[in-house]
Parts: C-alpha cells; sequence; structure tokens
C-alpha cells in the first residue's frame, strides 16, 4: 500500500534510514508464482508510488504474510536484501510507514516501462522464505 496523505500526516512513526544489509519482505499472489515456486516477473511492479514492502527491522514474513484483508493463504512471501534492490538502476528504497505497519517500505522507481530487465533483476536477487502452498478445495 502506497503512503497516503493521511498517513503522511498522522503517521507516528519515524523515518528511518535503512541499512543495505538488511532485508524486505513483499507477499506475492500465486498468479504471479510460476507452478515450480519462483516468483513471475511480472509480481515486481508499483502500486500508487511504489513497489510496497515491509523493512525487517519491524516485521517478519509472517506478519507480512498476514497483513492483507484476504486469506493469507493465498500468497507467497519474498525477501530481497536492501543493498541488492539499491544496486537496480533507477531504484530506491524508502521507508514510508504506515499508521498501522511501521516497517512499511516503498521501493520507488520504474518496473514496467524503461529497462525490461528491471523486474528480472527483482527476480534474481530475490528468495521465497514462505512458499505459496495451493489449498485444496474442502
Amino acid at each position: 500500500m502506497a503512503l497516503t496523505v493521511a498517513d503522511a500526516v498522522t503517521s507516528n512513526w519515524e523515518i528511518e534510514d535503512i541499512p543495505d544489509a538488511d532485508r524486505l519482505f513483499m507477499r506475492l499472489h500465486p498468479d504471479f508464482i510460476y507452478e515450480d515456486g519462483t516468483p513471475k516477473p511480472n509480481g515486481f511492479r508499483n502500486h500508487g508510488d511504489g513497489m510496497s514492502t515491509d523493512w525487517d527491522k519491524y516485521s517478519t514474513p509472517e506478519q507480512t504474510r498476514a497483513r492483507t484483508d484476504k486469506d493469507p493463504r493465498l500468497y507467497a512471501v519474498i525477501a530481497m536484501i536492501v543493498g541488492e534492490v539499491r544496486k537496480i538502476e533507477g531504484q530506491e528504497v524508502k521507508h514510508t510507514p504506515l499508521l498501522d505497519n511501521q516497517a512499511h517500505t516503498d521501493v520507488t522507481g520504474e518496473k514496467r516501462g524503461g529497462d525490461p530487465e528491471t523486474r528480472m533483476l527483482f527476480r534474481r536477487i530475490c528468495t521465497v522464505v514462505i512458499p505459496y502452498i495451493p489449498q485444496e478445495n474442502t
């Protein structure tokens, strides 16, 4: 979720610099996961001002997975090292805490247009920390 004006005005969380060695967690819906469990490049995309992630200083993979209005089991969670994200040309990591999520961080920069390799680079630097497991109908 992108930072909104209301969040910027009313958030009590301090905006912090994120060290290169830290990790970012991101939920991925199964539409953006190959059958082998690896992320599809089109899963790396902006929603509003940036690609929404959670900083590992304030979140676990399980907490990131649970931050949805849908069934959390529908999602995988990936991790990316902040310094590796910053090495991708045109990408910036910005701590953008929300009222209910101190960990919220946006990765800004073009992901769809521009260099077609950008999303492939994200795919190469990420690791799956919670795999998506298809749910059987009950």
